[in-house]
């Protein structure tokens, strides 16, 4: 608009000037001037066309306009002027109208941008009141002062118009600001939520978030790896040097991690010591490169620390379809790398799936409502080896599951432990224990197995006190038999719990001895009244240090006053190196493998592994009551046995 009504009024006064003005300020310089006018005015109406502009357009374009503004007001008001000589008095009284006019419109053409107007009118006005001054009429010096007038008051409310318009934007732009600001807040706190402040690495969350995002695709999307890796020597540093060098482990090991990620992998922290990795190519080498980053040795300090690792990979589609499966079958992959591989990488495989199978079905037996009735026991004697003579029994679960049959207990107890299913197990286990205890000689002990999962239940270990409280068996023939990985999980609970027992008179043992990383400090931290030698020590025995090792543990407890006994004994001359080391008691296959209550009553009397004996696989005959039995190696469980038994 203010284009077109330059354009129009420019016009007008060419036109009347035609027959007395020069060709050169009639039709030469207006044809200049009405050019670039109609192009600006063309330029404007196309831009109206487009839209609002975006604000770096639109702020590029205010500022040309100012710009623009006050050349072309000046080229315009000198054109005028130059015509306003010729003619009689209408022709010079339309130069004065057309100056005033015109400028008067394009100030109200430029009310939003107050600057741009306020150019207009420096470089018109005194331009317009030197023209009507100089006329020396009082008509034209009038005209003068009342358009300078209406000018000053024009500008004036624009701008107070203008100042409340930048009141009402203020507010506006204030709020944008206050969005713009607390949008940026929720993106550092949803980026601090999926992010682990320890290593900086994406969290558990996080990968849940990326892992479901990538199974939820319509396609089905492309093959990618999961895998889960663990450190295994973490927690012995956490012991040895604290929590805080622990930390610094992490967190040097997450920026290794992160730096050795190929492009396609992203690492993630799922929590304590263990890692996840996506893979988008599903490439077993590149993830294997992360679990080298973990086994090469690392400096926190002045201290060098080697934490191997174990890791687990699942590949999407085979593996699962569903961000849990392929968690679950990549945490299985990495329980079989710890636990059978003895670390290293483990992908999940057919066969594996058909032990997770096999696992799932145990776990649904285990839901079972008559489980407590189809747990059984047999007890494992544990013989003084300076007499032969049984002095305690160890109580261990069986299960004989109508759906799977027999079924091993080195395959339901862990399933068992990962559920609610222990608690059950392990209430039968300890009455049936208890039951058999009252049928045994008052000189046998019976020692009882509480899980890790026991010792952090307080309904559980209530019930264990309610009915040992309540069996009328002497409190001091029950053993409490406890593994270091039970109580490595929180010692103090742990050492809490087990003081609880011995506050019954209880005794308590722990099993499993030397296999854990703190077994010194368990050692002052429990209230311990035995320990058993782990298996693979006493297996080691006849080879090269191993006596050693086993006597020097013997010599710790009897210098500390507790018992000792060794489990896993299978040959005599393991019992003999024992013995004369000074292990007070001792069980294994040696001497007998674990019996049902019936059978362990016959034997009861007998002497396992007597050093009288020249030869313990020679057959002896024996005599109970009035009934002749012949007894095989201490190793076998015979018939005959049996039969009596029954």
């Amino acid at each position: 608009m203010l284009y077109g009504l330059l354009l129009i009024n420019s016009l007008a006064v060419a036109i009347t000037h035609l027959d007395d003005a020069p060709s050169a300020l009639t039709i030469s310089a207006p044809s200049v001037l009405f050019a670039i006018t109609f192009l600006r005015m063309i330029k404007w109406v196309r831009e109206s066309r487009k839209g609002a502009p975006d604000p770096l357009e639109a702020k590029r374009q205010l500022r040309l306009m100012t710009t623009v503004a006050g050349p072309v007001a000046l080229a315009y008001i000198c054109w005028a002027l130059a015509l306003s000589p010729y003619g009689g008095p209408y022709e010079q009284a339309h130069v004065g109208l057309y100056i005033s006019t015109t400028v008067i419109g394009c100030i109200f053409c430029l009310a939003v941008l107050p600057q741009a107007a306020l150019v207009v009118a420096v470089t018109v006005l005194p331009a317009f009141l030197v023209f009507c001054f100089a006329k020396h009429t009082l008509i034209f010096i009038t005209i003068g002062i009342n358009v300078s007038l209406v000018l000053a008051v024009l500008l004036r409310v624009l701008l107070n118009s203008f100042e409340h318009f930048r009141s009402q934007i203020r507010p506006s732009e204030a709020l944008v600001t206050q969005h713009q600001e607390l949008q940026r807040l929720n993106d550092e706190n949803q980026a601090l939520a999926l992010t682990d402040s320890l290593t900086s690495l994406p969290n558990r969350r996080k990968f849940y978030a990326d892992l479901d995002a990538l199974t939820a695709q319509e396609d089905g999307g492309s093959a990618f790896a999961v895998g889960v890796l663990d450190l295994d020597r973490f927690k012995l540093v956490n012991d040895t040097y604290g929590h805080q060098v622990g930390d610094r482990l992490l967190a040097a090991l997450g920026g290794r991690l992160h730096a050795a990620a190929s492009p396609f992998s992203r690492v993630y922290r799922l929590g304590g010591d263990e890692f996840g990795v996506i893979d988008l190519g599903g490439d077993k080498e590149s993830l294997g490169r992360l679990l080298q980053q973990v086994e090469a040795p690392l400096h926190v300090g002045e201290i060098t620390l080697k934490v191997g690792g174990s890791l687990g990979i699942a590949h999407y589609p085979q593996a699962g379809n569903t961000a849990a499966e392929l968690f679950d079958r990549a945490d299985y992959a990495l329980y079989h790398a710890k636990h059978v591989n003895g670390g290293g990488l483990c992908v999940f495989t057919p066969s594996l799936e058909t032990s997770v199978r096999a696992d799932q079905a145990i776990e649904i037996a285990l839901q079972s409502n008559t489980l407590s009735d189809e747990i059984n026991v047999v007890l494992q004697p544990i013989v003084a080896l300076a007499t032969g003579q049984v002095q305690a029994v160890e109580v261990l679960a069986r299960w004989n599951s109508p759906l799977l049959g027999q079924v091993s207990a080195s395959d339901f107890i862990p399933i068992a432990e990962r559920s609610t299913a222990i608690h059950s197990i392990t209430k039968a286990v300890v009455k049936k224990g208890l039951e058999a205890a009252r049928l045994l000689p008052k000189d046998v002990a019976v020692s009882l197995n509480i899980s890790a999962c026991d010792l952090s239940s307080a309904i559980t270990l209530a019930f264990i006190q309610k009915v040992i409280q309540e069996a009328k068996v002497d409190p001091s023939r029950i053993w409490i038999e406890v593994t270091e990985t039970a109580v490595m999980r929180d010692a103090d609970a742990a050492a809490a719990a087990l003081q609880s027992f011995r506050d019954i008179g209880v005794r308590v043992a722990l099993d499993d001895f030397g296999t854990g990383y703190s077994s010194l400090g368990y050692l002052e931290q429990l209230p311990l009244d035995k320990i058993k030698i782990d298996r693979s020590f006493v297996n080691a025995l006849e080879k090269g240090r191993g006596s050693a090792i086993v006597q020097a543990m013997i010599t710790l407890c009897q210098t500390i006053g507790i018992e000792c006994i060794a489990e896993g004994v299978e040959t005599a001359r393991q019992r003999d190196i024992l013995r004369d080391a000074g292990c007070e008691q001792a069980q294994g296959y040696f001497f007998n493998q674990p019996l049902p209550i019936n059978d362990l009553l016959v034997l009861c009397p007998r002497r396992f592994g007597d050093i009288s004996s020249p030869d313990q696989s020679e057959i002896k005959e024996e005599k109970v009551g009035s009934q002749k039995i012949e007894t095989l190696s201490p190793l076998l469980l015979t018939d005959q046995r049996s039969r009596l038994a029954g």
